[in-house]
């Protein structure tokens, strides 16, 4: 959990400043993983660069939990969530390509 914060979600190494519904979060895009996920499904990834976005976030920097259905603002645009996967403390949200 220290590394976490100290190392992972650290705005000098990895973590950036992203709005989650309307509110300044810190988050890990690890949008090259998402894209080895939809290569090894064999999906079609022609959009996956510009329409999907895949990111890590603390719980508790978060004042809801995220679930698959739900509709998240991701720096001022509204996105599906697909997928979302809790691991220590940490979420790996994965925004749909479908901006509403």
């Amino acid at each position: 959990m220290e590394d976490l914060d100290e190392v992972f979600f650290n705005q000098e190494e990895f973590a950036e400043q992203h709005r989650i519904n309307g509110r300044e979060t810190l988050v890990v895009v690890d949008n090259d993983t998402l894209a080895e996920l939809y290569i090894s499904r064999d999906a079609h990834t022609d959009q996956i660069f510009t329409d999907a976005i895949m990111f890590c976030v603390r719980r508790k920097d978060l004042d809801f939990e995220p679930v698959a259905g739900q509709y998240l603002e991701y720096d001022g645009d509204r996105y599906l969530v697909t997928d979302v996967k809790l691991d220590t403390g940490t979420y790996t949200i994965i925004l749909g390509g479908n901006k509403h």
